[in-house]
C-alpha cells in the first residue's frame, strides 16, 4: 500500500529549488560530490543517487546534490519524523522494493514520484557525528549484490568528508562576513557619533531604527552613512 501525506508519520516541509542548483551552491558542494556519486551509480548499476546534509539546528534534511531523475516538483528539502530517524542512524538501510510505501524514505524528494523501487542509503558520519545521507536508488526490483553494497559502504567516509569540509567552508564565509558588517557598522557608528555627539549606543540605536523602518539590513543603512559622509566631506573640500 503506498503511503499517503495523511499519516502523522508524513508530516513533512519541503522546500524549492531555483531552475538551476550549480549556480546558486554556495559551498560548491555539488562541483565536489556529484564526480563521486557520478561514479557510485556506474560501479553499483543504480539508477540515481542523491546526497543530503543534516542541518543540526533546524532539524531539516537538504538535498545538496543529486545524479538521477531530477525531484518533482523539484523539492530540495524535508524534515519530520523520517528526518529524525536517519539522523539518529549510523548503519545503512537496503530496501530492495517498495520503498515508497516505507515512511522512512517516502517523505524524501526522490521518492515522491515513485519511480524507484529501491535503495541503499547510507548515513554519512564524520568525526563529529552523522552529517547527512545518501540514497543510491534503483528502477524496478533488481536486488543489490554484495560487491555493490561493499563498494557503496565504502564511499560513505568520503562523501562524509566532502559535506564536512563543504560546511567548513560555509561557516568560514559566514564569519568574513559577520567581521566585515561589524567593520562597516563601527565605522558608521564612529560617523554618527563624531557628527551629532552621539554615544555608541544612541549611534546604534539610530541606524537599527533606520533598519526597521526601511525594512533593510543594517549593514546598509551602515553603508549608506558611510557615503552621505564621503559626499559631505568632497562638498567640504
Amino acid at each position: 500500500m503506498q503511503a499517503t501525506a495523511t499519516s502523522p508519520l508524513l508530516e513533512t516541509t519541503f522546500g524549492t529549488a531555483s531552475a538551476d542548483w550549480r549556480q546558486e551552491d554556495p559551498a560548491g558542494e555539488w562541483k565536489v560530490i556529484e564526480p563521486v556519486i557520478e561514479l557510485a551509480i556506474t560501479q553499483a548499476n543504480a539508477q540515481g543517487a542523491y546526497v543530503y546534509r543534516f542541518d543540526q539546528e533546524s532539524g531539516r534534511a537538504s538535498l545538496c546534490a543529486f545524479v538521477g531523475p531530477a525531484p518533482a516538483p523539484r523539492l530540495t528539502e524535508a524534515n519530520g519524523p523520517a528526518v529524525t530517524f536517519h539522523r539518529d542512524r549510523t548503519t545503512p538501510i537496503v530496501i530492495h522494493q517498495d520503498i515508497a510505501a516505507d515512511w522512512r524514505f517516502a517523505p524524501l524528494p526522490e521518492f515522491q514520484s515513485g519511480r524507484f523501487s529501491g535503495a541503499v542509503s547510507l548515513p554519512l558520519i564524520a568525526p563529529s557525528g552523522v552529517v547527512g545521507m545518501a540514497n543510491f536508488c534503483r528502477i524496478g526490483f533488481n536486488s543489490f549484490k554484495a560487491k555493490d553494497l561493499a563498494f557503496l559502504v565504502g564511499l560513505s567516509a568520503s562523501l562524509a568528508a566532502l559535506l564536512t569540509a563543504s560546511t567548513l567552508r560555509e561557516e568560514l564565509e559566514r564569519t568574513a562576513r559577520q567581521l566585515a558588517d561589524r567593520k562597516i557598522l563601527d565605522r558608521a557608528k564612529g560617523l554618527l557619533q563624531a557628527s551629532f555627539g552621539w554615544s555608541e549606543e544612541e549611534a546604534y540605536l539610530q541606524i537599527r531604527r533606520l533598519s526597521r523602518q526601511q525594512r533593510t539590513p543594517m549593514r546598509e543603512i551602515a553603508e549608506q552613512v558611510i557615503k552621505a559622509a564621503s559626499k559631505r566631506a568632497e562638498v567640504i573640500d
